[in-house]
């Protein structure tokens, strides 16, 4: 998998190559994901850039997480885009979206849809490596409003589990696991607009229009509706529950009662939602036949059979039984028809499995090899003792770093650079691996 280990020299040039990436990239009180596609400020990526800018210079790093914060809504919700410092050609713009028509929008124009919760697992991370107390109990309150939203107002069900309105709120925008439950959004009286993605990267790399027509369309409808959680939930045609945001919101959540029990504040809430959706999860995703989980169509009342990396996310959060961990990494991580390299792909992990017939290698997350998922998925493999898969896999992630630059995402089968340059959680994640010896 992937090429030869890094010499110590070649490590020490990725160290400075991906902090001048991060200072590059810095607009003051965010960071900006990429020059020229991604002007404003992204919450998973501001996450996870957070944990990188630790490395070298922790003040800069609690900055960036109070910038997104400063984003969210009254409500609880944390947007998925922050849209400081004024206009840009980046579509949806801020106008676009219309959040000033709902009552628990900030006056910081943001968007109207929210994105996986990693946020609350970096806190934990920088308070365990740099001992903030201080800054927890600042971000506490925002953190736990959050995580009630999502397992409340977002929660459609007694499982807790959130629901997913629109794809973009999964992180994996295009994924194929999704293409089912798209097919019921048809749009109508879309109102007027133009990409502003594939002026910067290759239209093979990006989502299909088709999909982009239906991204489009789900915002003229939360818009039209203000926005409103109850509305949204009732008639969104678009509603499902997603492994992989529930595994990373169970793992935050994980974090979020440590934090709260670091700095003397009753959990008891959050331990609620913890055993809550331990209960629920594998009857509501797993499928004990394909020994896979799958997304839930909530609308349509059926699981999504597409087998995405995606699937391996449990293991990020927990929440697989030893039996189930086994058969992930037997029966589908190890098999070269499906996720491993061979002769086909030469980089793990590929985001959808080499045998789906929507299998794209380089087209966003139909197929490439991301940065942050192979980073997720290092935290999986340690948690449930793969040692050695975790040992490729960040061997894989920093070759491919070292041949092809940071990188939006990854050709699994030659290491082609794709998608956005100079990504910076792409270097904030390189910090990272880094730092993390082989083992551990």
């Amino acid at each position: 998998m992937g090429g030869p280990a890094l010499t110590p020299e070649a490590q020490a040039d990725l160290v400075r190559r991906a902090q001048a990436v991060l200072r590059a990239n810095d607009r003051g009180t965010f960071t900006q994901p990429a020059p020229g596609q991604y002007p404003h400020q992204w919450n998973w990526d501001s996450a996870l850039i957070a944990l990188g800018l630790a490395h070298f210079d922790l003040e800069r790093a609690l900055l960036e997480i109070r910038s997104l914060l400063q984003g969210q809504w009254r409500d609880g919700m944390v947007p998925h885009i922050v849209y400081h410092g004024g206009p840009s050609g980046y579509f949806p713009n801020a106008e676009f979206w219309q959040t000033e028509r709902s009552p628990a929008a900030p006056a910081l124009p943001t968007s109207g849809l929210t994105q996986p919760p990693i946020l609350a697992t970096i806190v934990r991370q920088l308070h365990e490596r740099h001992s903030v107390p201080g800054f927890v109990r600042e971000v506490l309150p925002a953190l736990l409003a959050w995580h009630r939203w999502l397992h409340t107002t977002r929660a459609a069900d007694e499982t807790r589990l959130p629901c997913l309105v629109h794809p973009w709120e999964s992180g994996t925008d295009d994924s194929p696991r999704w293409r089912r439950a798209l097919d019921r959004v048809q749009p109508a009286d879309l109102p007027a607009y133009l990409r502003g993605d594939t002026a910067h990267v290759a239209g093979a790399e990006r989502p299909h229009d088709h999909d982009y027509d239906r991204f489009v369309y789900l915002i003229d409808q939360f818009r039209r509706r203000a926005y409103g959680p109850p509305a949204m939930l009732a008639q969104s045609p678009f509603l499902v529950q997603d492994v992989l945001f529930s595994s990373i919101l169970h793992r935050a959540d994980e974090d979020l009662s440590a934090l709260m029990r670091a700095v003397a504040v009753p959990a008891e809430e959050v331990e609620t939602w913890l055993a809550t959706v331990r209960e629920q999860f594998s009857r509501r995703f797993w499928d004990e036949t394909a020994g896979l989980f799958f997304d839930y169509d909530v609308r349509a009342g059926q699981a999504l059979r597409v087998t995405t990396a995606m699937t391996f996310a449990p293991l990020y959060g927990g929440l697989c039984s030893s039996r189930q961990a086994h058969r992930l990494i037997d029966e589908h991580w190890s098999n070269p028809a499906e996720f491993a390299p061979g002769a086909a792909l030469r980089y793990a992990v590929t985001t959808t499995s080499h045998g789906e017939a929507a299998w794209e290698p380089r087209r966003y997350w139909r197929g490439p090899v991301w940065i942050n998922y192979n980073w997720l998925m290092l935290e999986g493999l340690r948690r449930y003792g793969f040692e050695r898969q975790a040992d490729e896999l960040r061997a894989s992630s920093l070759a491919l770093i070292a041949r092809a630059g940071f990188r939006e995402y990854y050709d699994p089968r030659d290491g082609a650079g794709c998608g956005a340059h100079d990504f910076a959680w792409s270097a904030a994640l390189a910090l990272e691996l880094l730092s993390a010896p082989s083992g551990g």
